[in-house]
């Protein structure tokens, strides 16, 4: 994928991407920071929660499997672009229609967005990875943090709406048009695709233990082109990798969904202060995304990976067996660290090849993203039987499945029990 404007550095091409992170972060916090006045509004059900979240997740999935022919027709850009607008257009639009007793189309409005969104979310994956190749330098963990920064910004949002008894349908509109403002900022600072580049175009190419070669120009040397019959889901390095990424992303989505729920209804938190413990959970990410990049420097994919899912599996066990207010919040700012980078490397790690980087980020992104079909439904039915605390026990198992495959997220050429040295 060749620039069209040579006038877009790396670094500027970067900081464009980082917006776009943030604002989809911003965009879905909001909507996460006033589910409990949903709830309350229309006097669901944990169970019934779980189908709205089932349906923007089952969108989400729908967009991911056409998201590899997206990007490539459109280019990340574009994609970009078009995804903001869906977004501003279907989530207003699906929460006015909850809002008014209209569940049906509130809900398949619902399930829009998250098309638009999962199409946005691997555009600006695949453009993000190409720009770190071009830098010569790891940004995924800090262009993710940009993710959580708009979360961590939209919890506040959510508890100042809260307290002011701002509706819901209002609160979203005013936000994603501030959104669409966001998105048409950042694409001047993202390069030009072609509608017809494919994965194969020339790409800046580096990785972290090789030397960096940046191909500034549109007429340098074609990167290797991939076989025709590729198919990154008969890879097993892919689909390990989605796996893992899968994990932590349940892990991470889970909390997103149904932390401030559980502790509203388990440890009598009103609905602002669960919303600044899931607060908590963002900031907790967003400090180690920020310093993702010297930990993956220092320590490996395969290290940080490992370590991850050991603190989240601590904070989980932790939040279920520690009934103190503050314990609570400690276990939400470890369980935001152990969430935070799984997702980014899965990316990273995806991308290695950059002939294969499109197809291999759309299936890494596709299994992870099966967590968020599944995990609404399945965290819901275990909470409506056994109560939302206990119901977050089950990650642990997929959090010892991390520990045991990180290995094949090792970055290429590292011999196992090194460590990375960009």
């Amino acid at each position: 994928m060749a620039a069209q404007d040579p006038t877009i550095s790396p670094a500027r091409w970067t900081f464009g991407v980082l917006i776009v992170f943030t604002m989809l972060g911003f965009g879905f916090g909001n909507w996460l920071s006033r589910i409990p006045a949903v709830r309350d509004h229309l006097g669901a059900s944990t169970f019934e929660m779980s189908v709205i979240g089932l349906t923007l997740a089952a969108g989400s999935l729908i967009g991911l499997v056409f998201a590899g022919r997206t990007v490539t027709w459109l280019g990340p850009r574009q994609s970009i672009l078009a995804s903001g607008l869906g977004q501003a257009v279907f989530m207003p639009l699906g929460a006015t229609l909850l809002w008014w007793g209209l569940p049906v189309p509130g809900m398949l409005a619902i399930a829009a967005f998250g098309f638009f969104f999962s199409t946005g979310d691997v555009a600006m994956n695949v453009s993000g990875a190409a720009a770190e190749r071009a830098l010569g330098k790891s940004r995924m963990p800090i262009l993710h943090g940009g993710y959580s920064l708009g979360g961590v910004t939209a919890m506040g949002v959510g508890a100042l709406a809260e307290m002011f008894n701002v509706p819901v349908p209002v609160h979203l509109a005013i936000v994603f048009a501030v959104i669409v403002a966001g998105i048409l900022f950042a694409v001047q600072r993202i390069p030009r695709i072609e509608p017809s580049a494919t994965p194969s175009d020339p790409l800046p190419v580096t990785t972290q233990t090789g030397p960096i070669q940046l191909l500034t120009s549109p007429a340098a040397p074609a990167a290797p082109q991939p076989p025709p019959s590729y198919n990154p889901w008969r890879d097993p390095r892919i689909i390990v990798i989605g796996l893992v990424a899968m994990s932590l992303s349940l892990t991470e989505g889970t909390a997103t969904d149904w932390l401030p729920l559980a502790l509203a209804d388990h440890r009598g938190f009103t609905n602002s202060s669960a919303a600044l413990a899931l607060g908590v959970f963002f900031v907790a990410m967003l400090a180690t995304r920020a310093s993702g990049s010297l930990l993956l420097a220092r320590f490996g994919r395969v290290g940080v990976l490992r370590a991850s899912a050991i603190i989240a599996a601590v904070s989980i066990v932790g939040m279920n067996v520690l009934p103190f207010t503050w314990a609570a919040f400690v276990c939400a700012a470890l369980w935001g660290v152990g969430s935070a980078l799984g997702f980014p490397i899965g990316v990273s790690a995806a991308a290695d090849d950059p002939a294969k980087a499109v197809r291999g980020v759309a299936a890494v992104s596709a299994i992870a993203y099966a967590a968020y079909l599944m995990g609404p439904m399945a965290i819901g039915f275990l909470g409506e039987h056994f109560g939302l605390l206990r119901a977050f026990l089950p990650l642990v198992l997929f959090l010892a499945f991390v520990i045991v495959a990180a290995g094949a997220a090792r970055e290429p050429g590292l011999q196992a029990g090194k460590q990375t040295t960009s």
